[in-house]
Order: C-alpha cells, then sequence, then structure tokens
C-alpha cells in the first residue's frame, strides 16, 4: 500500500510531528510512505530516520503562484507514481489534494487526519470540499463529535494515537540522575514539570499561579511525613518566543508571586523529549485548550509519570480520572492548586496513577495498536472509493 501524507507546517510543529508520526508507523507496518513538506527541517530528519520526504512550499494564505506549482508538482506525481491514498490534515494541504486530484482518472482514497479541537466551520465551501474525502479520521471524542455538521458521520473515524513504549519507559534511578545532570537540574529535588511552547492556550502560567497558590501546603514540613523534600517547578519552553504567556513574563510571575527561587525556566528547544520525562517525578498539562492529540500526554504516561491534566482535547481520553491520573476543570487555578495539594497529601499513593498509565499504554495506546487501528481505517476507506457505485 503506498500513502502520501502532506504537512503545511515548517519544522517540529505539533501537526508536522503527527504527520511524520504516521509516515513513521506506517512504514514499520510495511506500507510505502512518502511525506511531503515544506523547509529543510523534516527532509533532515527524514534522512536520519529513513522516512522519503519531498518538497512541496506548501504556503499558508494567499500565493496563487507557489499555490499552482505545487499543484502540478503534485498532480505529476499522483499520476506518475498512483498512490492508494493521500492523507492531509490542515487547509492548505486540503484544497491542494482536493484540487490535485479532482481529475484524475484513478483517483486515491483522499483522507483528512484531524487532531484540532476548534470546530470546523460549516460553510458551503467546507461541505464540497469534504465530498471529496472518503474519511475524516479524528485523534479525539470530542473532535469526532465536533464534525457531524460538515460531513456525513459514517466517513468520521475516531482513531486515538499511540506511543511507542519501548522508546518511551520509566527511568531508572541512574537514567534520573544522568538526566538531571544534564539538564542541570539538582539531584535530590522533587519535580514538577510541563514543556511545550510559551503560548497562553498552554497554561503555563496557571501552573506558576497554582504552585504558588499551593506552596503554603506542599512546602515541607508537611502533614503527611511521606510528602516529598524540596518540591521545584520546572518548565521547558521557548524563549525566543514574546508576547502574552512569553519566558519573561512566566519568569517575571515566578518573581512577583515570591517563588522564584522555586521554580526554573528552561528556554531551548529539545530534540529528544526522554531527557524530560526521565528527570521529571510529575507531570502537568495545565493546557486551557488545544491538545488534540497531546504527544506529551502519550509520552508522559509511557514514561510512568503520574500525570496532572486539564480535561481538554484527547486527555479525557487518555486519561482515567483517579486511576492513570488527575483531570481537572481547565483554566481552573483553584483545581489546579488542589491537585498540587492532594498530589502532595497523599504522596507516594499517585505513583500508582504512573503505573497504571504505562499499563494501559503498553495494553491499549502503544505505537502498535494505533498502526492497527490507523490502518483499518484507511483501509476501509479505501474499500469504499474502489466500491461500484
Amino acid at each position: 500500500m503506498r500513502i502520501a501524507i502532506l504537512t503545511s507546517v515548517d519544522g517540529n510543529g505539533g501537526s508536522a510531528a503527527t504527520a511524520f508520526h504516521t509516515a513513521r508507523v506506517l512504514k514499520t507496518a510495511g506500507w510505502e510512505a512518502v511525506l511531503f513538506a515544506p523547509g529543510d527541517y523534516w527532509a533532515t530528519r527524514g534522512r536520519k530516520e529513513g522516512i522519503e520526504v519531498r518538497a512541496l512550499e506548501l504556503r499558508r494564505g494567499f500565493h496563487p503562484l507557489s499555490f499552482v506549482n505545487d499543484l502540478r508538482a503534485f498532480r505529476a506525481f499522483a499520476r506518475s507514481e498512483k498512490p492508494d491514498l493521500v492523507l492531509v490534515q490542515k487547509s492548505p494541504e486540503q484544497w491542494l489534494a482536493f484540487l490535485s486530484l479532482k481529475l484524475l482518472p484513478r483517483k486515491p482514497a483522499l483522507v483528512r487526519l484531524r487532531g484540532v479541537v476548534t470546530p470546523v466551520k460549516a460553510g458551503l465551501f467546507n461541505r464540497w470540499l469534504h465530498t471529496g474525502f472518503a474519511a475524516v479520521i479524528c485523534s479525539a471524542s470530542i473532535i469526532a463529535e465536533r464534525y457531524g455538521p460538515v460531513c456525513s458521520k459514517k466517513k468520521i473515524k475516531l482513531v486515538l494515537e499511540g506511543v511507542d513504549t519501548h522508546r518511551y519507559a520509566p527511568a531508572t534511578k541512574e537514567q534520573k540522575l544522568s538526566a538531571r545532570q544534564t539538564l542541570g537540574l539538582f539531584p535530590n529535588a522533587f519535580y514538577i514539570g510541563t514543556a511545550g511552547r510559551p503560548a497562553p492556550v498552554k497554561g503555563h502560567d496557571l501552573l506558576i499561579g497554582a504552585f504558588a497558590a499551593a506552596w503554603e501546603s506542599i512546602r515541607p514540613p508537611t502533614a503527611n511525613p511521606m510528602s516529598p523534600r524540596d518540591p521545584r517547578l520546572v518548565i521547558f519552553s521557548d524563549e525566543s518566543r514574546r508576547g502574552p504567556g512569553s519566558y519573561g513574563d512566566l519568569a517575571e510571575m515566578a518573581t512577583r508571586l515570591n517563588i522564584a527561587p522555586h521554580v526554573t525556566l528552561k528556554p531551548g528547544f529539545i530534540e529528544d523529549m526522554r531527557v524530560v520525562y526521565h528527570a521529571l517525578d510529575v507531570y502537568v498539562l495545565p493546557s486551557r485548550g488545544s491538545e488534540g492529540s497531546s504527544r506529551a500526554g502519550l509520552e508522559a504516561s509511557a514514561s510512568g509519570l503520574p500525570l496532572i491534566a486539564s480535561s481538554v482535547g484527547v486527555l479525557p481520553d487518555l486519561i482515567q480520572d483517579g486511576v492513570t491520573g488527575r483531570l481537572i476543570e481547565p483554566n481552573h487555578l483553584e483545581a489546579l492548586k488542589g491537585a498540587l495539594t492532594e498530589l502532595f497529601e497523599t504522596w507516594p499513593a499517585p505513583l500508582r496513577w504512573g503505573a497504571a498509565a504505562r499499563a494501559r499504554m503498553e495494553s491499549e495506546l502503544s505505537e502498535a495498536h494505533y498502526a492497527r487501528k490507523l490502518q483499518f481505517a484507511l483501509e476501509q476507506a479505501l474499500d469504499d472509493v474502489r466500491a461500484p457505485r
């Protein structure tokens, strides 16, 4: 089976990472997968990991000449190499693939992979566009529920993403110490942490505020003799971003709330997130929205970390509240403060969340499970296209 996957994101953005991950998963399962992407990042990464990557501009906004060039290039590919399926995500690649394939005598099955929680507008053009899709594969229940007004419900498939449980696994004591040394963290502190782009939707400011509000309850000595000593918060983020939620804003907030000595901000892109998961004791996803597929949620769970997360996006699909983690109301400082306080008051009981989350990743949400479910959904879409009319 040959599949072409398109992404319009240049660099390691969420949807582009999902596209690359999907190409790798399908290739491992024996499919021929080729990724079309702008820029050099994915081409370089593809050469390292054995994934075929070809260039398209896929520019966002109104760029007619660029779009026509991409249209010709992709139509030539489809005519000569005859892929069985074409997988797209965002608007630029959707329209490009839809129009490129429109007049071909032998059309591949066109499938949309939807990992964005924002509802799709049910306008005339969107409904017409979706007549060309054989299926829409959604990465979260909430996304599938919101897709109803746009296309036929029988086209909508729910496939939760999976995680490589061999690559992401609980850290040994030696790995934890090594990771902390690499990241410049204290060897014996208790680290609560998160990572992600410094944007308001990620809720890093909410986490700092909740940590400060809970400080009187969690700082030693506590009522619980088993409570961890020297609790600290660490946020891995991108110093280069400016505007609300930026590195500078977070640092100023920690100082203003008098907890700066207990908060560490680590700027810069981290290529291999395993070092972060190995270094932490607890992972928090305080997002106000988004989290359509949540690689961090999957990877932290596979790494056996107790997880506290907002009930947004795919996170209610991934986390069983009180069993594999703690789900809280989004954008609610008191709820997050309460979860942090509970963590320390009941420690080490929350370690069971991490163990249960790891077990669920292995039994239900591994990369192998994802590959089988994704292949089934794609093959079903192809059968629907090829069925006699």
